[in-house]
């Protein structure tokens, strides 16, 4: 399995949050990928031990509704594991799916948005694109 990975995130200001957005990302090498956001240093981003606002704005529907996604932390930014399971079964349709991610107590030098790198693995197609998002105070 590959890993299609999202460009760097935009920021912008919105009513006094700070709100993350990458570019859309490149359509799917083979149809079992993960797809993953940019990484997240807490350093610059301060999203440790908070309750924020994360997601995916989806373009172009997966093939299956069964894909997860997960916020990954990693002490190397090489070696990732999951610290939160967002949805476990994200649908399939366009548009924007947002949850409220619970990092209290939560501590790491990075971290991500994986989607479809669970146990179990799904066909999301080869034509899936996505963005990531995430907003905090």
């Amino acid at each position: 399995m590959a890993t299609t990975t999202a460009g760097a995130f935009v920021s912008a200001t919105v009513n006094g949050y700070t709100v993350k957005t990458s570019p859309t990302t490149a359509t799917m090498a083979n149809a079992t990928d993960k797809c993953v956001s940019a990484t997240i240093v807490p350093s610059t981003d301060s999203i440790e031990n908070k309750k924020l606002l994360m997601g995916m704005d989806i373009q172009v529907v997966p093939d299956v509704a069964s894909a997860s996604l997960e916020i990954q932390a990693s002490h190397n930014g090489t070696d990732w594991v999951t610290v939160s399971v967002l949805d476990a079964s994200v649908a399939a349709s366009t548009g924007v799916t947002s949850y409220l991610a619970d990092l209290s107590g939560v501590y790491a030098p990075n971290f991500r948005l994986a989607y479809n790198d669970a146990t179990v693995v799904s066909s999301v197609g080869t034509d899936f694109t996505t963005k990531f998002f995430f907003a905090w105070v």
